[in-house]
């Protein structure tokens, strides 16, 4: 009995040790830092399932001790993590010194390659040949040619409103609606496939593609271990999407691909560039990593942009006076050039700002996140003049941009839906490295301008004819999915679409 008695106390005073050796490491280093039980650490609420991934990391970077800090410590298991606060510091991160941060921290199993080979997660030079392959798909050219096609399935948006509504009014769950949209926009404009989601959102490519952001506990767990933990990842052999997710990924592309080869046609879209790359250096684009460029392209438009579309009417549904503003800015567009048009959409000011607005109020997700590497002779990063803490090399740093976005030092009065914020007049005031809707940098979001596109047509379509109200059954303020690992709302998005 005594002997069971000592390998208890022995667990104990090693767990015990375990946790004060990382907070002693921030003390030593005179970095402030968040506490947490041992082991899972600060993120303890997230894998409980207690709070969202957004919420926990708001909390963290507005911790009234820590708040006015450059930096803040934090771990995860036995390893010390980094908040970046300080706009300079994330300059040189993201930008003047991204040579020394160029790798996300995420991984997963080596044999994982449609999760760990894709332009969003692959690392170092990989990633560098990958990005230069890959940016010419998005040239402003193929953007006229995905332009065109995105107008076509407004054309269907519009349809489909007009023959539901008639002359009445109707409630729609506005995620959905978007989500059907941005998944038959990015279907027919990087695959050249009709999805059809709009006119029937039962249909396989929407169900499988919205199936991929179910998060349940497990997934959850898996998600969070694979960004945090990513050793564990891959000793564990786990995946950044599940296994149904990377088969459904896995079929629909490839046979998309075999089926334009045999074809032989031209769609200038993204299947016939990876078919191109592949062509030109089958080692590079070898077995799924062609699926995986293909496959981030779709996920992480289809969820970006659906949930801009969905906020900034849930937003304008609550501002009826914005809304009209911009009603009336898309009818004086229209009179003026009769349709919509890639060279000149950019006039329209007000739409812009109701845009990035959103986008500050609700980005994609809680963190951006990079490994610090530095150059060859040096173990460390110098944070001086604004910190004298050293980030060492390995070290995972996490720039949390939705808190930014709503810190009142940078956005006055932050929880308010404000669109003039980004107008000619104001924009100039914003510091441009406390907004990263898209990220900042080399490693910036590459299909940005695709989703800006998506999103303007999904607004200019809707509201140039109905005016959205909220409902009974709309939410009063926005709760985000605890189970979520991006910015996600917890509740449906019911609003009533009215004729004009």
């Amino acid at each position: 009995m005594y002997w069971i008695w000592g390998i208890i106390l022995c667990i104990g005073a090693l767990i015990w040790w375990w946790q004060r050796s990382s907070e002693l490491y921030w003390e030593k280093n005179g970095v402030s830092y968040i506490s947490g039980p041992p082991f899972i650490g600060a993120l303890k609420d997230c894998l409980t399932m207690k709070k969202s991934f957004v919420d926990l990391f708001y909390d963290i970077y507005n911790d009234r001790k820590f708040k006015d800090d450059p930096i803040t410590g934090f771990y995860f298991f036995h390893k010390p993590r980094l908040i970046i606060r300080h706009p300079e510091l994330i300059k040189n991160i993201l930008v003047k010194d991204f040579a020394y941060f160029v790798d996300r921290a995420s991984d997963s199993d080596a044999h994982d390659i449609i999760g760990r080979d894709n332009l969003f997660v692959v690392k170092g030079q990989r990633w560098k040949a990958l990005r230069s392959k890959i940016s010419p798909v998005l040239t402003t050219g193929k953007l006229k040619n995905f332009f065109h096609l995105v107008v076509d399935v407004s054309n269907v948006l519009n349809e489909k409103l007009s023959s539901e509504i008639g002359g009445e009014c109707r409630e729609y769950e506005v995620k959905q609606l978007a989500a059907t949209f941005t998944i038959d926009s990015i279907a027919i404009s990087a695959f050249g496939v009709k999805a059809n989601s709009l006119l029937n959102p039962n249909g396989e490519f929407y169900r499988k593609a919205n199936k991929c952001f179910d998060f349940h506990w497990k997934r959850v767990i898996e998600s969070a271990i694979c960004i945090f933990l990513p050793e564990l990842a891959i000793f564990f052999r786990m995946k950044i999407f599940s296994e149904e997710t990377n088969d459904f990924l896995r079929s629909s592309i490839n046979f998309v691909m075999q089926e334009r080869i045999k074809g032989g046609g031209k769609h200038n879209d993204l299947i016939d560039a990876l078919i191109g790359m592949n062509k030109e250096d089958p080692e590079l684009f070898k077995g799924d990593t062609l699926v995986a460029q293909a496959a981030v392209f779709l996920l992480a438009g289809y969820e970006t942009s659906s949930s801009v579309i969905a906020f900034a009417l849930y937003e304008l549904a609550r501002q009826p006076e914005a809304q009209e503003k911009l009603r009336n800015e898309i009818k004086h567009y229209l009179k003026k050039y009769e349709s919509v048009q890639y060279e000149t959409i950019s006039e329209m000011d007000y739409l812009n700002c109701v845009v990035q607005e959103t986008l500050r109020m609700y980005p994609a997700g809680p963190i951006l996140d990079r490994i610090c590497t530095p150059p060859e002779g040096a173990d460390s990063y110098s944070l001086e003049p604004h910190h004298k803490f050293e980030i060492p090399r390995g070290m995972s740093v996490y720039i949390p941009f939705f808190s930014i976005h709503r810190d009142p030092k940078f956005f006055p009065d932050p929880l308010k839906f404000n669109p003039e914020r980004f107008s000619p007049e104001n924009r100039d005031s914003i510091d441009q490295y406390t907004y990263m809707a898209f990220g900042l940098g080399p490693r910036n979001c590459i299909g940005s301008r695709f989703g800006y596109l998506m999103v303007k047509m999904a607004l200019i379509t809707i509201l140039r004819n109905y005016r959205v109200e909220a409902t009974e059954r709309t939410p009063k303020f926005i709760e985000f999915d605890k189970r979520a690992m991006v910015t996600k709302s917890a509740k449906p998005l019911y609003m009533n679409f009215k004729r004009i």
